[in-house]
Formats: C-alpha cells, sequence, structure tokens
C-alpha cells in the first residue's frame, strides 16, 4: 500500500480549514483510517481471487491434461494394433491341401474299384502250376486244366507231362502260291503255314480247303468233296515255326464245286482264275492265276505217211 501510494498521483486536496484546528486533524485521520481498512480488506479479497484463479487454472490445467492424455496416446498408438494374419493363411492352406488331397483319393478309389470290378486281380500262388485254376484261359488263348500251364513246348501238367493243343485259328497265318497252267492240265497249290502263337499247336491239312473260281462261277471246291480229299497228316508248329505243301486242283470244272456233270468234266477254259485256301469257313489266303489255252497237238507225219502208201500200192 506505501508503494501503491508513493506511486499513485497525490491529488491535490482542498483542506479546510475547520473552526478549531483540532476538528481539522482528527477528520483527516479518520479518512486515513478508513482508507487503510478498505486497502486490508482488499488484501484478502484479492489473495483469495489469486488463489481461486491459480486452483481454477490447476484444475484446468488438469482437466486439458486429462483430455489430452488419451489422444496423444491414440496418436502415438497409431489406432489398433496390426493383425497377424500367417496363422490364418497357414491354416487355410493347409485346409485346401486336405480337401485336395481327399478328392484324389477318391478318385484313385473308384478308378480301383471299377478296374477289380472289370478284371479281379489273381490270388498269390505258391508256385506257377497252382496259379492257374481248372477252366481258366491263359492269355495265350489256351483252356488250362488244373495245374497246366502255357509254354513254348506246349501245355505243361504238373511239371512233368506236355500235350501238344490244336493250333488256334488266329495263330496260323496261311501263304498261298501257284503258277500259271494250261487249259485241262492239273494246277499245283502251294500252301505254307506259320504259328504266330506263344505255344507249340498242331495242325492237320484236313482242317484246309481249296477253292477255284472265275468272275461268279465256282469250278471246284474241296471242302464239298468229302472227308478223304485232303490228307489228314499232323503237323507240329513250335512257335514262329513254319510248313509248307501243296493242295491240287485238275483243272477241271465241277458242279456244285466237287459234282462230275453228265457227260463227264470238261477242261477248264482259259481265262484268269482266282484260288483261296480257306480254313473252315473262313478264307486265310488266295492269290490269282491264268490259265493258257491247251497246246494245239502236233500232225502224226508217219501215221499220214503209213497212209499216202498204202493208197498208192493199192493202186
Amino acid at each position: 500500500m506505501a508503494d501503491q501510494r508513493k506511486n499513485s498521483p497525490r491529488r491535490p486536496t482542498s483542506r479546510r480549514s475547520a473552526p478549531g484546528g483540532a476538528t481539522g486533524r482528527v477528520g483527516d485521520r479518520a479518512s486515513r483510517a478508513a482508507a487503510g481498512s478498505r486497502v486490508s480488506a482488499a488484501r484478502p479479497a484479492a489473495s483469495k481471487a489469486s488463489t481461486s484463479t491459480k486452483k481454477g487454472s490447476a484444475g484446468s490445467a488438469q482437466r486439458s491434461a486429462s483430455a489430452k492424455a488419451p489422444r496423444q496416446k491414440k496418436s502415438s498408438g497409431g489406432g489398433r494394433p496390426p493383425v497377424n494374419l500367417w496363422p490364418r493363411r497357414i491354416i487355410t492352406g493347409l485346409g485346401l491341401i486336405l480337401i485336395l488331397a481327399l478328392i484324389v483319393w477318391g478318385i484313385v478309389a473308384g478308378i480301383r474299384a471299377i478296374v477289380g470290378a472289370v478284371s479281379a486281380d489273381p490270388a498269390p500262388q505258391s508256385s506257377p502250376q497252382s496259379a492257374v485254376q481248372s477252366g481258366a484261359v491263359d492269355a495265350s488263348g489256351y483252356t488250362l486244366k488244373g495245374g497246366q500251364e502255357a509254354t513254348a513246348d506246349g501245355l505243361l501238367t504238373d511239371g512233368t507231362t506236355i500235350d501238344i493243343p490244336t493250333c488256334l485259328d488266329r495263330d496260323i497265318t496261311v501263304t498261298a502260291k501257284a503258277s500259271a497252267t494250261s487249259s485241262g492240265s492239273a494246277m499245283p497249290v502251294t500252301l505254307t503255314l506259320e504259328n504266330r502263337g506263344s505255344v507249340a499247336c498242331s495242325t492237320s491239312l484236313s482242317r484246309f480247303g481249296l477253292q477255284i473260281s472265275t468272275g461268279d462261277l465256282q469250278v471246284y471246291n474241296s471242302a464239298k468233296c468229302g472227308e478223304g480229299q485232303q490228307s489228314s497228316t499232323t503237323l507240329l508248329l513250335r512257335p514262329g515255326a513254319t510248313w509248307t505243301g501243296a493242295l491240287r486242283w485238275d483243272g477241271y470244272v465241277y458242279t456244285n464245286g466237287c459234282t462230275t456233270p453228265a457227260g463227264g468234266a470238261s477242261a477248264a477254259s482259259a481265262g484268269t482264275y482266282k484260288v483261296a485256301v480257306t480254313m473252315g469257313t473262313r478264307e486265310v489266303g488266295s492269290t490269282v492265276v491264268d490259265v493258257t489255252p491247251a497246246p494245239t497237238p502236233a500232225p502224226q507225219s508217219g501215221a499220214q505217211s503209213g497212209a499216202q502208201s498204202g493208197t498208192q500200192s493199192g493202186r
């Protein structure tokens, strides 16, 4: 207060002199005391105001700090923490692999079931002899009895006995060759048989027939001549082996393939003829040959001279 009083400009005071100078002094003192009381009363108020101001500013600072704290934490953290996606990816990949494995397994199982239904796997056997059941058809095409095995030497029974089966038609290839001949002359046909199978087998010429035709006319068919026209000799053929023989046509024309017409058979006329070899009813080989005209007989000079000499002597 002293400083305020020092620094504050002094107002000119007009003192009125009251009568009796003591009264003036008393009034002056009273005004000073009143001013001092006002100043002392103003100090507590100012201190209270400053204290409340400090408290308010501290509270507001705390509130602002508490309000800013979450914001600073949120801004410093950058939102939610990043999620690790690798576990999900690994689980998804394993699931896909498992599904694919199940699909592949199902396909393989289905194929095995179909194959098993079409051809059942043979049961394991202790030896080759017991591997074949009675009446089973071997890969070679032959029907095997119990204990038999198909070999290149034939059908092996119990490892001791060899049986030679009749050759299968599918295993025999036939080649026919013939040369040109003259009308009325016999025509031999060369026949070659080959075993293309894997088992030794036997066959006979009686299984094969010879057919001769020209155009739509059949002039000879050995199959219609009855038994005994071809040789019944047994032929043994190993795998890959061949046999060569001959069939024969006498060169004459027959009715119905093998029937001699009334008045006798006539010689085949000159022309082109097809020569076919049959096995049963199936044609297995063929060739084409020419039949040439029969040669003109030479004149008999001795007979003519004898006739002329006899005529002259008779004269």
